[in-house]
């Protein structure tokens, strides 16, 4: 893996990187740097891929092609089912009490503010968000993988609001993991916590995967968790799915 040497570029913060004792590929410091250098490259993919181009040399393909017969796409699977969970209460009911619970004065909006990708200060906000799943209780978010991110890269998923919140995750699924042999980090053994207090930093496997999938629900300390009915999203929480999947080209 060979990093890129900033000599010619004048910067504004300089870009610290270490390899953790794990091997994953962090950088130290996070804050982006600029150019003066006009951009002579042709316009990239929509939306745009998660990389790391600007630390590291793009000239290596990870992860690519997708295996025979392999897809893009990943399954969403949360505590609701396909066929959604059977409440005691009537649909007028459910509605009834959404709007007094949003009504209620002591209400907190548990609303994520922002995403980001903490390596590179990438923003994934509604350029990614699927255009049927995109609010106001539940959101998607389909982003791709560049092919140059090595497959050892850490990339944490920064989510930021303005409330004092709790973010759990409810599920995940990770059971396509690249497979070339100079490629072969297992995922087994590592564990997420079940939730995030306050700082909300999800350091994902996702550079190790064909594609995978994360849903998390934003409340607040008590108000709901996985188990509570799908029917209050809006009120009591904000489901988030994320979609992660390897961009090969051809």
């Amino acid at each position: 893996m060979a990093w890129k040497h900033f000599s010619n570029y004048p910067v504004t913060t300089d870009v610290h990187l270490a390899t953790t004792y794990n091997g994953s590929v962090v950088p130290v410091q996070t804050t982006a740097w600029s150019s003066t250098v006009p951009s002579s490259s042709p316009p990239g993919p929509w939306p745009p891929d998660v990389d790391f181009c600007d630390l590291l040399y793009c000239d290596r393909v990870y992860c690519c092609p997708l295996p025979a017969g392999g897809s893009t796409d990943s399954n969403i699977t949360s505590t609701e089912s396909a066929g959604a969970e059977e409440s005691d209460l009537t649909d007028k009911r459910k509605e009834k009490l959404y709007h007094k619970l949003k009504s209620a004065r002591d209400w907190t909006n548990t609303t994520i503010n922002s995403f980001m990708i903490k390596e590179n200060q990438q923003m994934i906000d509604s350029r990614y968000c699927l255009r049927d799943e995109c609010g106001p209780g539940r959101y998607t978010y389909r982003v791709p993988i560049s092919q140059f991110v090595p497959v050892n890269m850490r990339v944490t998923l920064l989510m930021n609001s303005t409330e004092l919140l709790v973010v759990h995750l409810c599920s995940f699924d990770e059971s396509v993991a690249c497979s070339s042999p100079l490629d072969k980090i297992t995922v087994t053994g590592s564990r997420y916590p079940s939730n995030t207090q306050g700082e909300h930093e999800w350091p994902l496997h996702v550079a190790r995967l064909y594609h995978s999938s994360y849903h998390f629900r934003s409340t607040v300390a008590g108000q709901a968790d996985c188990s509570t009915d799908h029917h209050y999203a809006g009120a009591l929480f904000i489901d988030y799915h994320f979609l992660f999947y390897r961009r090969c080209t051809d």
